[in-house]
């Protein structure tokens, strides 16, 4: 696993609106990197829209988001939009997963965490969507806030499907 202080492995890539995304070029900046399931989750829908919605706190706050799915862009595209500074990367072949170590595993998948999160998922009007599964259903979160020289410093590998940073938690974090 990656750990605290070491440079963050590259990302130079397209977002799934065809714009380059170049870590190198954003330092001088704050940025999270998110890893979730697939745009058909439910959990990922509703911890990713978390993101979009309050995406201009994080943004004022100084910080560049970068979120992966584990799909291809045409699966992403109906489900997410990208803002200013909250870039969507479409990873299917999980590449980047495997680069920043982030974990594939069933046991999530009979964690009554996990059904808790699908079940808070479903509460909150995201459910299942079966078109977009792809790259498989047993991905893990993982998020990795990075200081202005791309130096990682927290790390969260998450034990169940929506073990993953809130905004609020981040926020809390630059304090």
């Amino acid at each position: 696993m990656l750990t605290l202080n070491q440079i963050a492995p590259p990302i130079n890539t397209k977002t799934i609106n065809g714009e380059e995304i170049n870590l190198h070029s954003l330092q001088g900046k704050k940025v999270l990197i998110k890893f979730h399931r697939f745009s058909g989750c439910p959990v990922a829908q509703n911890e990713v829209n978390e993101y979009i919605q309050r995406q201009k706190e994080l943004f004022s706050a100084g910080i560049e988001t970068i979120v992966f799915l584990h799909n291809n862009k045409e699966k992403v595209l109906p489900v997410f939009k990208e803002l200013p500074g909250f870039h969507m990367i479409a990873d299917r072949e999980k590449m980047f997963y495997k680069t920043y170590q982030a974990q594939f595993s069933w046991k999530p998948m009979f964690s009554p965490a996990s059904w808790r999160a699908i079940f808070s998922a479903f509460f909150h009007g995201y459910f299942p969507r079966f078109t977009k599964f792809q790259g498989g259903v047993i991905g893990i979160p993982a998020d990795f806030l990075l200081d202005e020289k791309s130096r990682i410093v927290d790390i969260h590998y998450g034990r169940h499907f929506g073990d993953s940073w809130s905004v609020s938690d981040v926020l809390r974090k630059l304090n």
